[in-house]
């Protein structure tokens, strides 16, 4: 027990010198490939929290939650999740890397590359789904807060569902 509590003790000294950001993410999917073909017409927004660990000037890593909701009617959400009961949500278990080009004093380009779990409905842990992604994102730096526009490719797969997708979004960040 007491190496529980100094392991802890340690973790949350670190946590309190280092630079952890706390990242709000959203985005819109433009869907690019699917398969079956029931999920060609699917769009999803997709939005999320996360914690990110600067490693190094420019580098950082992190993972956070994630919520995907799928656009068309919940019968063809539900057929390309493969989902027991009629569902339009996947619960996201995010992990990224982020690198920071810098532009000038206010401005950089970020490439973020991310993957996780996906779960349909929240509790469909046999029809469990991953999430791989990349993107660019050109962000507006203000010193302990940015904000950033740009666009990814990613991809889902659920069982025999596979679906290909470009995110257009947001991220924002907020340094402590």
């Amino acid at each position: 027990m007491r190496k529980l509590i100094v392991l802890t003790v340690v973790l949350f000294s670190v946590l309190a010198l280092a630079g952890v950001n706390l990242d709000v993410f959203g985005g819109y999917h433009f869907t690019l490939s699917a398969s079956p073909t029931v999920g060609a017409s699917i769009t999803y927004l997709s939005f999320g929290l996360q914690l990110a660990y600067e490693v190094t000037q420019g580098v950082q890593i992190g993972g956070g939650v994630g919520l995907a909701y799928f656009l068309p009617d919940a019968t063809t959400a539900t057929a390309f999740l493969g989902a027991a009961s009629s569902t339009q949500y996947t619960l996201d278990f995010i992990v990224s890397a982020k690198y920071f080009i810098p532009i000038n004093d206010f401005s950089a380009v970020m490439v973020r590359g991310y993957g996780g779990l996906s779960i349909p409905g929240f509790k469909e842990f046999n029809k469990l789904g991953y999430i791989v992604g990349a993107g660019v994102f050109y962000v507006f730096d203000m010193v302990d807060f940015n904000v950033g526009l740009g666009a990814s490719i990613e991809m889902r797969t659920y069982k025999s569902s596979t679906i290909t997708s470009i995110p257009v979004g947001v991220i924002a960040s907020v340094r402590f």
